[in-house]
């Protein structure tokens, strides 16, 4: 899954690799639910309210923290909104979630089994620079992002591409991915290219640089202060005039959320990515809200073998905390109106959710009690969790600690302060359970990033299940969606995790702004997808 970055209110995948997990705290506890942002929103659609669009002057985003780098191919995905202005992708994510056409104007997959993607590109189109867009050209920026150790750089690890043409390609896998124009849209950094000139001198892609991409918009350094702004405006050179929706976009970095409220009161500020604390004041200075709960907190348990918690290799054990944690009075009495109860690692028409599985956990203490003693732990046992002094990591894990106390399990928290510390101890076998988050994607993604055996700190034990690896192996060569449902049962069943609930990523967004949309299969808003209403 991907952790929640407070740097910039985007999931990343860092701590997959890195210090990734440690950081979704820190927003997953500060969202508010569809139902509870008021506004001029469909709830329904997570949209804002539309009217017709006309050309836009300027646009200005509020971010919570600055990029790094605007370097697309070592950028944390928790920052590419920054880069996807001025480096076009080979695919584009709507707001609906479907993939749609950008550099590449057509592209499928080559006989059976998901691996081997075939691409055109667009004739005519043209770096910032002038210099052409050829396959030449993607295929290089390509394979530096494979090279460029950034934290997506493994989704193309076993890739070879090949331009077999002046506007064609493919890309060969060694195994499966049905994902992978997903993961080469503006979402991922791997999949914004980068042209022949940028790659020359890459290590001078910073924010005292111009871009060096095929965008709509262009990176200012003269109009920009690292840390504090950032302007693009639209090139003339751009081959597709429509989605220039503003002459500049800028994007500025307010960390305090009543601050930005005050600046879009005033105009300053047209759309705000921020955290639930921003709710009230926004909603009353008539601005809507948008956003989708897709953020998850709740128990990983990862000693699935009972290494370091024999009870935990017992799934009578796992299935026992699961019925003893009431999850409506959790929600509630931590995230209020901004929670939504789960018991499922996929929010409701996300890919794998299972209907049936919606209500397999009902709150019984009973029931949690006589699995306790079914396995031989009728007095209950002590578990040691670990947690993190991240917002909502170490208070979620304190109120599981006290629904677990009720049936007998002793739940020992132990919360740490540093981020790299809270990723080292979820692989080294210490803590048999850990107090986190992670936010829905696509199962595939999902069996990447958080429950097969390759998946590193969320998997951190490495625990192996051969019926739910044949039931990925299977889904990523084929039509998946009964067997992602089957994954999302198998996870439920043999609980593998204690999920608790969903939170949301909230947008805040001004009258006289359109285009502010999320969807189960896109629920973060693009910047180049916003746009100026009458």
């Amino acid at each position: 899954m991907h952790a929640f970055d407070s740097t910039s209110g985007r999931l990343t995948p860092r701590t997959r690799r890195t210090a990734r997990t440690g950081l979704v705290a820190v927003c997953a506890a500060l969202s508010l639910t569809l139902t509870a942002c008021g506004g001029g929103k469909n709830a329904a659609t997570g949209a804002q309210g539309t009217g017709k669009a006309v050309p836009g002057d300027t646009l200005t985003v509020a971010e919570q923290q600055a990029p790094p780098t605007l370097n697309p191919g070592s950028l944390d995905l928790g920052f590419v909104d920054f880069t996807m202005l001025s480096y076009e992708s080979l695919f584009y994510l709507s707001p609906e979630g479907t993939v749609q056409p950008a550099l590449a104007k057509s592209w499928k997959y080559v006989g059976t089994g998901n691996k081997e993607l075939s691409v055109t590109l667009r004739s005519g189109v043209k770096f910032g620079d002038g210099e052409a867009v050829t396959a030449d050209a993607v295929k290089a920026s390509l394979e530096y992002a494979k090279k460029a150790q950034g934290n997506q750089a493994h989704y193309l690890t076993d890739a070879t591409i090949t331009a077999t043409g002046p506007l064609t390609l493919t890309i060969k896998l060694a195994k499966a991915n049905p994902i992978l124009p997903t993961l080469l849209t503006q979402s991922y950094g791997i999949g914004q290219i980068i042209s022949p000139k940028g790659l020359a001198s890459a290590s001078s892609l910073t924010p005292t640089k111009t871009s060096q991409g095929a965008g709509p918009y262009v990176y200012q350094p003269s109009d920009s202060v690292a840390g504090d702004h950032y302007t693009y405006t639209a090139d003339p050179g751009y081959y597709d005039k429509s989605k220039q929706h503003y002459k500049k976009i800028v994007i500025r970095i307010v960390q305090n959320g009543q601050t930005a409220v005050n600046a879009m009161k005033t105009g300053q500020i047209d759309v705000y990515k921020g955290d639930y604390t921003s709710a009230s004041s926004a909603k009353a200075a008539g601005m809507s809200t948008v956003g989708l709960p897709v953020v998850l907190q709740g128990l990983s348990l990862i000693d699935r073998a009972g290494e370091v918690s024999k009870p935990l290799g017992d799934v009578r054990v796992r299935q026992a905390i699961n019925y003893a944690i009431d999850r409506d009075a959790v929600t509630k009495a931590l995230l209020g109106s901004a929670g939504t109860p789960t018991v499922q690692t996929v929010i409701k028409g996300g890919d794998g959710y299972s209907e049936e599985m919606a209500e397999y956990y009902k709150y019984d203490p009973a029931k949690a009690k006589q699995l306790l003693k079914e396995a031989g732990y009728a007095n209950g046992f002590e578990l040691p969790v670990l947690a993190a002094t991240f917002v909502g990591f170490d208070t979620m894990a304190e109120a599981i600690a006290g629904q677990l106390s009720k049936v007998g399990i002793k739940v020992k928290v132990t919360a740490v302060t540093s981020i790299t510390s809270f990723v080292e101890n979820q692989t080294n076998h210490k803590y048999p359970a850990v107090s986190g988050g992670f936010t829905e994607e696509p199962m595939y993604l999902e069996g990447l990033d958080l429950f097969m055996p390759g998946s590193k700190v969320f998997n951190g034990f490495g625990s192996i299940a051969p019926e739910l690896t044949d039931l990925f192996n299977k889904a990523a060569a084929a039509e998946r969606a009964k067997l992602d449902q089957q994954m999302q049962e198998y996870l439920v069943k043999n609980a593998w995790y204690a999920p608790v609930a969903f939170t949301p990523v909230n947008y805040y967004v001004r009258p006289g702004i359109g285009g502010v949309k999320v969807s189960a299969g896109a629920p973060f808003v693009s910047p180049l997808a916003i746009y100026a209403t009458k």
